[in-house]
């Protein structure tokens, strides 16, 4: 008999991916096991790779694993078959996820169990599903449309760990994770927060996650994190973009997950207030909680409102200086790119304002970036410009007009009102006042995705206001009666983005149909486009198009055999010195 063992190297490259055979010395038998860490010879060195198939005979002659690293197996053969998925639906070498699984130091020391105290019951919203999971009962993937900000919930939680079982819970932000770790008192011991603050800490929480039952708080990268006897995930907010990765492999928590839940057998909840359509796509049971999924939002409309009347109406600077003087915090809110695309220059692209129909500071003729001549203003036909500074600024300085200087200042800061964008209210402190500056910003916007993302920005910003009288989100908007606003208005978000679905499919856009996107830099061959379009006569190949001194293309379509063909096509790529982006499901086009 010659026991062996199948090991993918900790190689990035989709060469290994199959892994390579080598035989178990008698004194590692007993200790080997799938997803043990090893140390094994390749090419003529010792590499460190990962176990993922054993045979207890395997003919021929084989080399001898070297030695086991760590003290316990970062993945077991069920979540080995999600990280396969994994690396096939984003183009990614099966090492690279294998990687993901476990923590960033090897492994040292596991904990013993903690007996965990159930703790007092939450508020309902969900000890029916955490019930049932407690008893391993199998239920469908469901949306939970509702406020998670209120943390009353993680007590619904209690039931799970008595029964033995872990929860992990994934959170978009390390604020996040350490705004919900504070609030679980009633199961400390339990607790374990992957807030990332360095790869020792990290590795601690993992070693901690081993020995359930735990409460795992963690961000995106705890979604591939190897967690015994999970019983329950919980994602908040998987519409959020943090959710997914920018760099290769651009992997979803929420696509993640959904195949983890189905492949290893937990249940799985998205708790927020605006699910994705991609989740309502996929057949997610829907549950809203209360009335409404985010607190009271006024309208403002300003389609009356004469051109060069300023960012905000009377109506809001008269709530802005009534908080102001009962010492109340307000938040004033813009998209990054609130501005027109027509007022941009037509050479460098440049932000311009044209003075007719949205007068600001004053006037130029040129523009101060690149000294190009200010064609007419694609809005109005007016010909007179101002160089604009950064949105947030902007407002800073009609705000400080209007209220006085001192009051406003760029957030963070500690001043009675504050200005910002979504990269601020991670770390917001409660506020008792919202101002949605500009929603006309995102909703005349192009991208495809741009009336869902704004709808989940603005009830992200409501769900952060506090309760009480005079507490909430007013949003500015000359479109008052659009399908967007009256979603905001009402707190549902399900009727308006079952809309935006039908929209999608009738326009051929994801969720309806699939996206890739290929960036190469470098020295890029001729025949990219050609090679792209054999791999699938079906797929629809666009581009080239250029981008950041590279070249993009899209391919679209249904696109399983796209992205095995990919693999080899990648690999290649990377092997003659180009360096390859491979996004899988972009979410900006």
């Amino acid at each position: 008999m010659n026991p062996a063992a199948r090991v993918v190297p900790d190689v990035a490259s989709f060469s290994v991916d199959d892994g390579f055979w080598y035989s178990i010395p008698e004194h590692l038998r007993a200790d080997l096991s799938v997803g043990t860490i090893v140390r094994v010879p390749l090419s003529g060195r010792r590499v460190r790779g990962w176990v993922v198939q054993l045979a207890a005979d395997r003919e021929g002659k084989l080399k001898d694993v070297a030695g086991i690293s760590g003290e316990a197996p970062v993945f077991d053969e069920r979540l080995l078959e999600s990280l396969k998925w994994v690396a096939r639906h984003y183009v990614a070498p099966i090492s690279v996820m294998l990687a993901r699984s476990g923590p960033p130091n090897l492994p040292r020391s596991i904990p013993p169990q903690v007996r965990p105290d159930q703790g007092e019951p939450g508020d309902g919203r969900l000890s029916g599903i955490a019930s049932r999971s407690a008893t391993g009962q199998s239920l469908p993937v469901t949306a939970v449309v509702s406020n998670w900000h209120d943390l009353r919930w993680l007590s619904d939680l209690g039931v799970v760990l008595a029964s033995g079982h872990s929860v992990l819970v994934v959170a978009a932000s390390v604020a996040e994770v350490e705004a919900i770790r504070d609030s679980t008192r009633p199961f400390a011991e339990t607790v374990v927060a992957v807030t990332g603050h360095d790869d020792a800490s990290d590795t601690r929480a993992w070693e901690s996650a081993q020995s359930p039952p735990r409460i795992v708080i963690g961000t995106p990268k705890t979604a591939t994190w190897h967690i015994p006897g999970l019983g329950l995930a919980v994602v908040l907010e998987e519409s959020r973009r943090a959710m997914k990765d920018r760099q290769t492999p651009t992997m979803h928590v929420r696509d993640v997950m959904r195949t983890r839940s189905r492949v290893e057998g937990f249940n799985l909840v998205f708790l927020g207030p605006t699910p994705s359509v991609e989740l309502l796509a996929a057949g997610a049971e829907v549950v809203r909680v209360g009335n409404r999924a985010w607190p009271l939002v006024e309208i403002v409309d300003r389609s009356d409102d004469a051109p060069g009347s300023g960012y905000f109406s009377e109506r809001v600077i008269a709530a802005i200086h009534g908080a102001v003087r009962a010492d109340r915090r307000v938040f004033v809110f813009t998209h990054r790119r609130a501005a027109h695309a027509s007022l941009r220059c037509a050479q460098c692209r440049a932000l311009r304002s044209c003075r007719q129909c949205a007068s600001r500071i004053g006037k130029v003729d040129r523009c101060g970036k690149c000294g190009a001549a200010a064609g007419p203003c694609g809005v109005c036909g007016g010909q007179e410009f101002e160089e604009l500074g950064s949105i947030p600024e902007r407002l800073v300085g009609e705000l400080d007009n209007r209220l006085g200087r001192g009051t406003v200042a760029v957030h963070p800061a500690d001043t009675p009102v504050t200005v910002g964008t979504e990269r601020d209210l991670a770390g917001l402190r409660r506020i008792d006042l919202a101002i949605a500056a500009d929603v006309d910003g995102m909703l005349l916007g192009t991208g495809y995705r741009t009336s869902e993302e704004e709808l989940r920005q603005l009830a992200r910003l409501a769900s952060l206001v506090g309760r009480g009288r005079g507490a909430r989100l007013i949003a500015q908007t000359a479109h008052a009666d659009s399908g967007l606003v009256t979603a905001l208005r009402r707190g549902n978000p399900i009727p308006y983005l079952e809309n935006v679905l039908v929209d999608r499919a009738r326009d051929g856009a994801p969720p309806a149909t699939e996206m890739i996107a290929v960036e190469l830099r470098g020295d890029v061959p001729p025949d990219v486009s050609d090679r792209l379009r054999h791999l699938d006569a079906a797929a629809i190949v666009m581009g080239p198009m250029t981008v950041d001194e590279g070249s993009r293309w899209l391919l679209t379509g249904r696109l399983g055999k796209v992205r095995l063909g990919l693999r080899k096509l990648v690999g290649s790529w990377r092997d003659k010195g180009l360096t390859v982006r491979v996004d899988a499901d972009p979410i900006d086009v």
